[in-house]
């Protein structure tokens, strides 16, 4: 498989920055130039701003043909994050920031305030997802920022600011609740009819979820895109030229194959604790005087399909991007780190449900993810 690494001069969180800039909010990073110049021609009333998760370029192109709606209004192709996941890239594109800045890295986190894993999004415990925590929100109160939408509404009062979601974005943002792709472009169309200006963020959590459970080639997949497809040509059809459409994705997915660390005994009796962060990407905590029979037996059984750095060389890859790193950043790395460069993914332990489609690796098919204008 060929591999990418993120790009964070032309990423998905660079779209972001062009937003911000065009609304007169202070940016750290640079902004699109192709962007830039769609909005200084068309200095659209309104600005909406969607995102599929997992719709990136591989899966556009499997599953919707060259002429389709969408395809045909790609206008640029862009890296995600890294890792390329729903937890490090879309706090990235909230923000305007990278993730070593934001410290939001991987689906799990090690929190020393617990002294244990947790589930970043949902704030309960890697080992029971059902069972939360009984703390505050740790991912939101330590690693809290100025979300978009705040950012836009406090440099623009007059702006009316909405995201539209299965559930909660971020906990400061306006909020409304949608039930399907339909009912968030309905919604978008309501919304911009009112006077004044607008910036609206629509999150959709589908290919993604539905590839996690099917793999990226299921015939699912082609009747989700489709829907889409067909959506966003209606919501195109109903908006007029003060309004401004840009649709991307976080990241994208490949079919997956698993490793289950604890098959692995020369491995597995190394570790403190199960891996953090992402299977494709995984942050690993070396108990004293053992790293140099980690590494071997790592190497051994798993070199051929991931890079192992250590800390340090982790952080000055520049994989999280580049900027001044949030306090907690560097608590969230292991002794090493694992990255995945083919299909295939560390599971701590043997499940009854492994997903059959999965990200967070170095490989183009799920880093590059699309930059469309309605």
């Amino acid at each position: 498989m060929k591999t990418r690494y993120p790009d964070y001069t032309n990423s998905n969180m660079n779209i972001s920055c062009s937003i911000l800039k065009y609304f007169g909010c202070d940016i750290r990073h640079n902004s699109l130039s192709v962007l830039d110049d769609i909005l200084q021609i068309k200095k659209p009333r309104n600005v909406v701003f969607m995102l599929f998760d997992a719709m990136g370029i591989s899966i556009l192109n499997r599953h919707l043909p060259e002429d389709s709606f969408i395809r045909s209004h790609l206008v640029s192709t862009l890296s995600s994050t890294f890792p390329p996941t729903t937890v490090a890239a879309t706090n990235s594109i909230n923000s305007g920031l990278t993730p070593l800045e934001t410290g939001w890295l991987g689906w799990i986190t090690y929190f020393k305030e617990v002294d244990q894993n947790v589930v970043t999004f949902f704030n309960t415990k890697q080992s029971n997802e059902d069972e939360p925590l009984n703390v505050p929100h740790l991912a939101y109160s330590t690693l809290f920022y100025p979300s978009m939408s705040y950012m836009v509404k406090s440099a623009n009062p007059d702006i009316q600011t909405m995201s539209f979601s299965p559930f909660p974005t971020f906990p400061t943002d306006p909020y409304t609740k949608t039930e399907s792709i339909k009912d968030s472009c309905d919604r978008i169309v309501d919304m911009i009819k009112d006077e004044g200006r607008h910036f609206i963020y629509a999150y959709w959590p589908d290919p993604d979820s539905t590839m996690h459970e099917k793999g990226v080639d299921d015939d699912s997949i082609t009747l989700i895109l489709k829907e889409i497809d067909r959506n966003l040509e209606s919501l195109a059809s109903k908006i007029g030229d003060d309004t401004l459409v840009l649709v991307t994705a976080d990241h994208s997915q490949i079919n997956a194959k698993w490793f289950y660390l604890c098959d692995y005994p020369d491995v597995w009796n190394c570790m403190i604790r199960p891996h953090s962060i992402e299977g494709r990407a995984a942050s690993l905590f070396i108990k004293d005087g053992m790293k140099e029979q980690f590494v071997k037996a790592f190497k051994k059984h798993f070199g051929g399909h991931f890079i192992l750095m250590t800390h340090e060389e982790f952080l000055e890859s520049g994989l999280l991007g580049t900027g001044v790193p949030h306090p907690r950043t560097d608590g969230f790395i292991g002794d090493y780190v694992a990255i995945s460069t083919d299909e295939y993914c560390l599971a701590s332990f043997h499940t009854d449900h492994e997903h059959k489609g999965m990200h967070a690796g170095l490989t183009e098919d799920e880093m590059l993810v699309p930059l469309i204008v309605l």
